[in-house]
């Protein structure tokens, strides 16, 4: 028992020195520019190290009972591209990094077809005002694995891959043939930084995520050598059940060498960001609610070093006004940065109204504790 608790300790020494030293995944990394008036990358360079956030609006109004390919919405009713309004105060501050969440079922309302023009439209619009405000562009397909449509029955959600009545109505190809479309628009937009492929993937039951993630990589690379892919874990992406959600190895093969993998981060019991509990109630449910943010990260950390690849957290946040919250995302930062970890706080957007978790910058109150963080750390 005594040599077990020695054990122990010299493992919470080792991971703390550890955490203390930066995690270098590419000597290109050095090469990182980020200059007051905008955020630029250099012909060789890896994924810039910085926090930026996500601008939500392109995929709300999903949650609808009768959303799918066939009725996507109305826009500016059910949902809203981000515009300059958004962008430019983000920017402003030196967040520069923009992930733009959208959903397959309004870009390609037909499988295997070509991309709507309207909707595309408005997408080139929202990445028009991200490069004239200086940033980088994140496409980040927002469907959580699966595609809403019309079937026999009436509207069905199928996760790819699945099997209804022995046939597969949304397979690994209608996801492949979307984004080399994607990428076949964007090829050569140097502020267009990555295409992410799926947020967070989730009990894809008997589909294989890893392959079917692979055959959309491979697709990009036919049109598209030089964008950077982000793959998202399964299991909601859980950045402390990565490799127990996806195995001990990296999966993905691409010749470019511009993969990153991703992973998501909430603080609060469940890790949904839903944070229904005070932070009091949560201190009095774990006492050691401070280690949280290095706990949650540490196991992603770990396997993009095993696997010396590059990570990367698509969603993290805390209620933004919350003093004590924000002092464990104040450790999360740090622990991120010194592991070489870029990522998107969750999340701007103009519709938040008094969401919690809102770092829309609205001209009218001071910055919230959160948005002041992120400019501290980027």
């Amino acid at each position: 028992m005594k040599f077990f608790y020695w054990q122990c300790c010299l493992v919470l020494i080792a991971a703390t020195v550890w955490l203390a030293q930066p995690v270098q995944f590419s000597q290109a990394i050095q090469s990182s520019q980020v200059s007051q008036g905008s955020l630029t990358l250099s012909e060789e360079e890896a994924f810039p190290i910085t926090f930026g956030v996500s601008i939500a609006g392109a995929e709300f109004g999903c949650e609808a009972n009768d959303f799918c390919n066939q009725n996507p919405g109305r826009v500016n009713h059910q949902y809203i591209y981000p515009g300059r309004s958004t962008i430019e105060p983000l920017a402003e501050r030196g967040l520069r990094l923009m992930r733009i969440p959208v959903r397959w079922e309004r870009l390609q309302p037909r499988l295997g077809e070509e991309l709507d023009a309207d909707q595309m439209r408005r997408l080139d619009e929202t990445i028009q005002a991200v490069s004239d405000s200086g940033g980088l562009a994140i496409i980040d397909l927002h469907n959580y694995g699966r595609y809403r449509t019309v079937g026999p029955s009436g509207i069905v959600e199928l996760i790819i891959d699945q099997k209804v009545d022995n046939t597969v109505l949304v397979s690994r190809h209608h996801l492949a043939d979307f984004w080399r479309r994607i990428a076949l628009r964007y090829n050569g937009n140097a502020n267009v930084l990555a295409y992410a492929l799926m947020n967070e993937p989730h009990d894809m039951g008997q589909s294989k995520w890893q392959e079917i993630s692979q055959e959309s990589v491979d697709s990009i690379r036919t049109v598209d050598r030089e964008t950077w892919i982000l793959v998202a874990g399964e299991s909601w992406s859980s950045s402390e059940r990565f490799e127990q959600a996806n195995g001990p190895k990296a999966w993905i093969t691409d010749e470019s060498e511009r993969i990153a993998y991703e992973a998501h981060c909430y603080l609060d019991q469940d890790a949904s960001g839903h944070y229904v509990h005070s932070f009091a109630q949560e201190l009095s449910m774990d006492r050691k609610l401070s280690t949280r943010p290095v706990e949650r990260l540490l196991p992603f950390i770990n396997w993009c070093k095993r696997n010396q690849v590059q990570g990367f957290v698509g969603e993290f946040g805390v209620p933004v006004h919350d003093p004590d919250w924000n002092e464990l995302l104040s450790k999360m930062l740090e622990t991120m940065k010194q592991s070489d970890l870029a990522g998107c706080c969750w999340a701007a957007g103009p519709w938040w109204n008094d969401y919690p978790m809102s770092v829309e910058v609205d001209g009218k109150t001071s910055d919230s504790i959160t948005l002041q963080l992120l400019r501290q750390q980027r």
